[in-house]
């Protein structure tokens, strides 16, 4: 089989699936108790609504290109050609705050080899409150001065490296040392696929910071053939010296990615630092918020109310109603609801930042 009747015989079958099973439950007459049985819920009226929004933009955008509904730019690889969509938004990152950090973490005495939390409570009852002041203690000296060593001569990932050895990346103490790095560094990430696991990525979104503006660089597969590519272009971002941050990223995005690349017989370990926002999010805000998704956290932290949503589980359809006629209406709900993804993240890691 070759390569292209490849790519047009899997197309074909995930478009027949993506029809046949879609990956969501209508919830008759919106019956909300009902919608807690099921994994992927649309309310009647919401998958209503989600339909007419569909048919009004294959109106709206009838006999228009993707240039024109979307435009950007065809970048090419050594793949083949991808369609990259570039903008500019305005936010500021704090700067990082090194010294901040340190003062954090020399107070964190478990970061010392045989030091929990009871026996921490207990030496600063000692009068033992920082790292440097077990320097003075017979049992934990050694261990201290290591520790030491690498909090003031370590790179920012050596230092990382050693917090979440002994603290989850949701802890708090984790999350503060991204304030070791320069903000140019973070790279943004959120992905949309045809489903869970093992089906295409259709869009890759990027986010990075450049002269206090929030650069995002999305990476659209207009067909299945750009899938690669698209791979290919952001795995140039990832060779960098970069800092991910995602949503959810380490269980749902990186992993996918992985699995795609493997699946085109690339190599591509991703080891880049990684901050997830989804556990910090929940420990900070499950007491004040009804969940913990990340629209909701921009509705109620920024005030940020998306117009022509779609549901992440229907975005399936929307992209088979494009591969179908060619209509690039149904990819306009997709495209934004990515940006604002990426721009609501880099907000709540702004967030997170400042509190450090």
């Amino acid at each position: 089989m070759t390569l292209p009747l490849a790519f047009d015989t899997a197309s074909r079958l995930w478009r027949e699936r993506i029809v046949q099973a879609p990956d969501y439950t209508v919830i008759s007459n919106d019956r909300m108790f009902r919608a807690h049985l099921s994994g992927s819920p649309v309310l009647e009226s919401e998958y209503h609504d989600v339909q007419r929004l569909k048919h009004s933009l294959l109106q709206r955008y009838m006999d228009t290109t993707i240039e024109d509904a979307l435009p950007g730019c065809v970048l090419e690889t050594q793949d083949g050609p991808v369609y990259r969509i570039t903008r500019s938004h305005a936010l500021s990152l704090p700067e990082k705050d090194t010294e901040g950090v340190m003062q954090h973490l020399l107070q964190d005495l478990t970061l010392v080899y045989g030091i929990g939390r009871r026996k921490e409570r207990d030496l600063k009852r000692m009068g033992y409150r920082t790292i440097c002041d077990l320097l003075h203690h017979r049992r934990f000296q050694d261990s201290a001065r290591e520790i030491l060593a690498t909090l003031h001569d370590g790179s920012p990932e050596e230092i990382n490296s050693l917090v979440t050895r002994w603290h989850p990346a949701s802890h708090p103490i984790s999350l503060c040392t991204n304030g070791l790095y320069d903000a140019e560094r973070f790279l943004f990430l959120d992905l949309e696929t045809l489903g869970i696991y093992q089906r295409p990525i259709i869009l890759i979104g990027l986010a990075f910071l450049q002269d206090d503006r929030l650069v995002t660089s999305q990476y659209l597969v207009r067909s299945m053939e750009e899938e690669l590519p698209a791979l290919q272009a952001t795995r140039e971002y990832l060779s960098r010296d970069m800092v991910l941050v995602t949503y959810n990223g380490r269980t749902f995005d990186v992993p996918y990615l992985k699995e795609r690349y493997a699946l085109y017989g690339e190599a591509c370990d991703i080891t880049n630092p990684h901050y997830d926002l989804l556990h910090p999010s929940r420990r900070r805000f499950k007491d004040a918020l009804p969940d913990c998704r990340l629209m909701t956290l921009e509705q109620r932290l920024f005030s940020i109310y998306r117009q022509e949503d779609v549901p992440s589980m229907m975005v399936p359809e929307f992209y088979e109603a494009f591969l179908t006629s060619q209509n690039p209406g149904p990819l306009i709900p997709v495209v934004e609801h990515n940006c604002q993804d990426l721009v609501s993240l880099a907000r709540l890691f702004c967030l997170f930042r400042e509190e450090n």
